[in-house]
């Protein structure tokens, strides 16, 4: 594929609307995404210039190596201010956010729609949010509807939660989601079984989405893998006499569904071997209520909260584990599932967002229905059953991940497309 500009032959300029990006704002999947979508298009020949909020994080903190990838593979990066709250409120809380994220998109709005008037950019990409801002001043300039937009919602979790507060609190939210990626040319779904949830939640019209998964970096991830954390694990977590060890990555929320496995895990206990153990990786405010289930349900002895790892130390343990769970109540695409996955680790997993597109009955693990303990209990039984055919397993998982959700193979089809807007614009 030709990255070049059709008409100066130039390389295709992308302008790349985001709040965060990895490493100068977290570790998040959204930050990793941004991080990576921009690093391979650029490895592909694009010219990307990054939108982004003013780094949170002192020099000293940020990890030298990506950030430096991260400046190399970008034509520029533009810093704009996000928090414009007073330091009494946190800038992402729920009402600092209301706030800071609406302005934070229109002021990214203004500034990406006057580069394009002067058409420094061929494409506009915008992850999230951002996508309102410039999507409602497009909306009322025909010369920037001449560029084409392309707007990737991701999880859209304000669509999704459970919490009565929080789909209150996000009703300004939703709104604002919905106005922008319908002013998109294209929008984004992160996983064909997800794709309807954009005309569903957003009022996209169907003919105007696109499948382009989630993915991660394989090498990135494998070599995050060290010897020695191997060794220091398995001693500190006592792993050499724990047999099957059983792992779970996330936040510590109720969304996550860890109330639900602990529940599930009770109720097979007797089925278990006598050293089974179950490892959650993760930190949040429902720590101590799963400790209690976990004390009342009688399995507390086999559970160990692991708290917040590294990536080094994240990463090093999925090779000291048999199998991963992922019991989530809803999700997005999914990072946890398919770093368990290019682990060649077998998965059971909820049937909820874009984990039926990576996980397969029989095939590299189970699916479970959200929220059912019943269903995830049977489903854990009939996994543990097959333990012979878990190596098996872990190999395809291997399989799925590289054939479709790696960065090179996400970042050629984002180009693609890329090039089939101009086409269209240029027909």
């Amino acid at each position: 594929m030709n990255t070049q500009h059709t008409s100066n032959n130039t390389p295709l300029q992308v302008a790349m609307l985001a709040r965060v990006v990895y490493p100068l704002h977290g570790f998040g999947g959204i930050e990793r995404h941004v991080f990576h979508l921009v690093t391979h298009l650029s490895s592909l020949g694009a010219a990307v210039t990054l939108f982004v909020q003013l780094g949170n994080q002192r020099p000293a903190r940020v990890a030298s190596d990506n950030a430096l990838a991260l400046i190399a593979g970008l034509s520029s990066l533009v810093s704009i201010r996000y928090d414009y709250t007073t330091p009494f409120l946190p800038p992402n809380g729920v009402i600092g956010r209301q706030i800071n994220y609406p302005w934070y998109a229109w002021r990214l709005g203004l500034m990406a729609a006057a580069a394009v008037r002067y058409r420094q950019f061929d494409i506009v990409h915008s992850q999230g949010l951002c996508a309102t801002g410039y999507g409602a001043i497009r909306a009322r300039d025909p010369l920037l509807r001449q560029v084409p937009f392309v707007a990737n919602p991701h999880g859209m979790e304000e669509f999704r939660t459970l919490d009565w507060r929080k789909w209150i609190a996000y009703a300004p939210f939703r709104t604002l989601y919905a106005y922008g990626h319908r002013c998109a040319d294209r929008v984004i779904a992160t996983d064909a079984c997800t794709q309807g949830d954009l005309p569903r939640y957003l009022g996209v019209d169907p003919q105007r989405v696109v499948v382009i998964p989630s993915a991660i970096d394989v090498d990135e991830c494998l070599g995050f893998v060290r010897a020695d954390l191997r060794r220091s694990l398995r001693e500190r977590l006592h792993l050499d006499a724990s047999d099957p060890v059983l792992l779970s990555v996330g936040r510590l929320e109720r969304n996550k569904g860890y109330h639900i496995l602990i529940e599930a895990l009770a109720r097979i206990k007797n089925d278990l071997p006598p050293q089974w153990r179950w490892l959650l990786a993760g930190q949040g405010k429902e720590r101590d209520a799963l400790e209690r289930q976990a004390q009342e349900a009688g399995i507390a002895s086999h559970v160990v909260f692991v708290g917040r790892l590294n990536d080094d130390e994240l990463h090093s343990l999925y090779e000291e584990v048999d199998l991963v769970i992922h019991p989530t109540l809803y999700e997005g695409s999914s990072l946890v599932t398919l770093e368990g996955m290019i682990h060649r680790r077998p998965v059971v997993a909820s049937a909820a967002g874009g984990i039926p597109d990576k996980v397969f009955d029989g095939r590299n693990g189970y699916l479970v229905r959200p929220g059912d303990a019943n269903d995830l209990a049977a489903k854990l039984r009939m996994a543990l059953s097959q333990r012979g055919r878990w190596p098996a397993w872990g190999e395809e998982s291997v399989q799925i991940v590289t054939s479709a959700f790696a960065w090179p193979v996400v970042a050629r089809k984002t180009l693609d497309l890329y090039e089939e807007l101009l086409g269209l614009r240029g027909a």
